[in-house]
């Protein structure tokens, strides 16, 4: 064990001794060291000790609840409704606005009850994420859900049914990180947003196709940042990982089917996007859907020893860099995107960047520069869908609106 495994592990030795102690003999001192020093076992202890879980940067989790509020206008409305199903030690909850109303769901007894003292304003339960029963409600679902673990739950104790479970005699088992998007999915209300770090694997492997459609079947595409495999590097893990950014869909949105097409040379193909008939293709997107940003990021601040890559000095990362993306900037901007796109597998469309670069930032030109991308295999290459264009950046916000405005007896969704 490494000095910094080993410091990990002695801080949560320590942990554990104060959430062992009666709440009421429990300091103000106790509680900082708890901030400070809990992360879990997550890379300490084998895979099936763990659970999965591994600690999620603070940074990264600041990055997550930055690039929603800069969607939802650059505030969260008061009282904005937060889910957290896989909650940790609570890092994601350090940022979400004080007035909001959070749920935080951990199956683990100790981490439950450091996030408890953590952040008395968050509805902590402990238990099987699985059980729980809310549908359509949250504005938000964020996390970084276990990876590549096993579910096994009684099937009697899932309130409804999940595509990506399967019942075999009375129990529901599946895997981790696809059940998790589905209870995101199911939780979140429409027009809310879902926003969880994810294995790689969930955009690119033939076993995630039924999660993909999934995805694809519910939920407008926003954003793809891959992180570089340091970013989990200081608890045990290389796993490359993504931040993907989802929307609920709206009972009234229309799906558009569309047909690809190439002209140009083999050399110089341009991809076109013609809209179809319903049963003359089967490929679709939904009215709505924005062009997708997609982002890699090469270095996370530091190395895979620990060791600060701030060149720079001012404790900026590129991902720190890339939330103006989402401040109604770049999210709001858009370049003429051509290239091949033979061979691409549907479902994996959603994910998949191509070299359709943004044109460069200012504020990017030397520390970033062209990392970012747009997706144009969805709606967002532009063009006229249905009488409206799909550069026009207010189409899915419009969707969401009149939905509420017609269903006058539901809550209007705060993230809209």
């Amino acid at each position: 064990m490494g000095k910094a495994d080993r410091k990990r592990w002695d801080g949560n030795v320590k942990s554990m001794a104060i959430v062992a102690k009666p709440r009421d003999e429990i300091t103000e001192e106790d509680v900082a060291f708890l901030r400070e020093n809990y992360t879990s076992t997550g890379g300490l202890l084998p895979n099936a000790y763990a659970g999965g879980a591994f600690y999620t940067p603070t940074h990264v989790a600041r990055f997550v609840i930055d690039a929603l509020r800069g969607l939802s206008g650059g505030e969260f409305a008061p009282g904005s409704r937060f889910l957290e199903p896989s909650a940790g030690s609570g890092v994601f909850i350090e940022h979400m606005p004080q007035d909001a109303e959070i749920t935080a769901l951990e199956l683990d007894e100790t981490s439950a009850k450091v996030t408890s003292l953590i952040y008395p304003h968050a509805n902590v339960i402990q238990g099987d994420a699985f059980r729980h029963v809310l549908r359509d409600y949250y504005d938000y679902v964020i996390g970084n859900p276990p990876y590549g673990v096993s579910i096994d739950i009684a099937a009697e104790d899932l309130p409804d049914e999940y595509e990506t479970l399967r019942i075999t005699k009375g129990r529901a088992k599946g895997k981790s990180e696809s059940a998790f998007i589905e209870l995101a999915i199911k939780a979140a209300k429409p027009g809310g947003y879902i926003a969880f770090v994810l294995p790689k694997g969930i955009g690119q492997t033939s076993l995630m196709v039924k999660i993909r459609e999934l995805m694809r079947e519910t939920c407008w595409h926003i954003a793809s940042i891959e992180l570089p495999g340091t970013t989990f590097a200081l608890t045990g893990t290389s796993i490359p990982t993504d931040i993907h950014i989802l929307r609920k869909t709206t009972p009234n949105t229309r799906k558009v089917y569309v047909k690809y097409s190439q002209i140009g040379s083999s050399r110089c193909p341009l991809d076109i996007v013609k809209q179809a008939e319903e049963g003359v293709s089967d490929t679709f997107w939904f009215e709505g859907q924005m062009p997708v940003l997609q982002a890699q990021i090469n270095d996370i601040g530091y190395d895979k020893d620990g060791n600060s890559t701030d060149k720079w000095g001012d404790g900026q990362t590129q991902l720190d860099e890339l939330i103006e993306a989402f401040e109604n900037t770049l999210m709001r901007e858009n370049t003429d995107p051509v290239g091949p796109f033979d061979g691409i597998e549907k479902s994996a469309d959603l994910f998949h960047a191509f070299n359709v670069k943004i044109p460069e930032h200012e504020k990017w030109n030397e520390k970033v520069g062209n990392m970012a991308y747009w997706n144009v295999l969805t709606l967002g290459r532009g063009g006229e869908i249905n009488g409206e264009s799909s550069f026009d950046f207010t189409w899915q916000d419009r969707i969401v609106a009149e939905y509420y405005a017609r269903e006058t007896e539901i809550t209007p969704p705060l993230a809209a």
